[in-house]
């Protein structure tokens, strides 16, 4: 497995981390073929309670497509000998890889440790929540290429800071800093840049003694909430808190609640 996307697991938290710090973590047919294989492995893994996607170093969370000469296959490329739908085909399957962060049933957490442009920024948007280290710049930057966008970016951005918003971020493609993204809603926490990783990586813990169970039909409702009925949805919610309602982790949390104790859940 090719190591441009990282794996390790930590008391059921699994961090993947974008590992090409040299190129600030820029997106390559290389690495944008493994992060997919890996998000796939941690969301079928019992033990992964949270997920956490980051950058290697501390310049950049990613700088989105790899642009620059020789700085290996950018996964928007369009050869002139390569014909159109083989080159939507490939964008396609590293679409897989958003899809992954905003359906797998488990949380996922965006740890922007620096600059996030592009594709990269669309990435972090497909997790459930997004913390920035003080100094990190987000911008969408397809406005300044020639790119319409893709992961999924206009769908999360709209979803998060509204239509207005979404429309200026993508068309104006100006930079924001993290507190402006705070300020927005972009993102949910900004912490320092010394001991940011330190901070996220306690967040996502704190995630991980959550409870998987209830975790699940959250996730899958507030998903469903973006295109769902509110009948449909009651109905959902209905059913989901039935089966929580019978499961272990409610008995352990309800116990725990009383004699004022941290609960261990068992995602049962």
């Amino acid at each position: 497995m090719s190591d441009t996307v990282l794996l390790e697991r930590r008391g059921g938290v699994a961090l993947v981390t974008l590992n090409r710090p040299n190129r600030m973590n820029a997106l390559t047919d290389e690495l944008m073929t493994t992060l997919p294989v890996r998000l796939k492995e941690v969301a079928d893994d019992p033990e992964v309670r949270c997920v956490v996607l980051t950058g290697a170093g501390d310049r950049a969370f990613s700088a989105g497509a790899d642009l620059a000469p020789g700085g290996g296959d950018t996964p928007n490329q369009q050869t002139l000998d390569e014909p159109l739908e083989t080159s939507i085909d490939r964008l396609k399957r590293y679409h897989e890889a958003p899809w992954l962060l905003h359906t797998m049933p488990k949380p996922t957490l965006a740890a922007i440790n620096g600059a996030a442009a592009g594709a990269s920024l669309s990435l972090a948007l497909a997790c459930d929540l997004r913390v920035a280290a003080e100094g990190a710049v987000l911008t969408t930057a397809f406005a300044r290429i020639g790119f319409s966008g893709d992961y999924g970016g206009a769908f999360f951005m709209t979803q998060l800071v509204g239509t207005a918003k979404a429309r200026e971020l993508y068309l104006l493609g100006e930079r924001i800093d993290a507190e402006e993204a705070l300020r927005i809603g972009l993102v949910h926490r900004v912490f320092p840049k010394q001991g940011f990783r330190k901070e996220a990586e306690a967040l996502a813990l704190q995630i991980a003694e959550g409870p998987p169970l209830a975790y699940r039909y959250m996730k899958r409702n507030l998903n469903l909430a973006l295109t769902t009925q509110l009948r449909d949805i009651l109905d959902l919610e209905a059913e989901a808190m039935m089966r929580t309602g019978r499961s272990e982790d409610l008995r352990t949390g309800v116990l725990a609640f009383l004699k004022k104790e941290k609960p261990r859940f068992q995602g049962r």
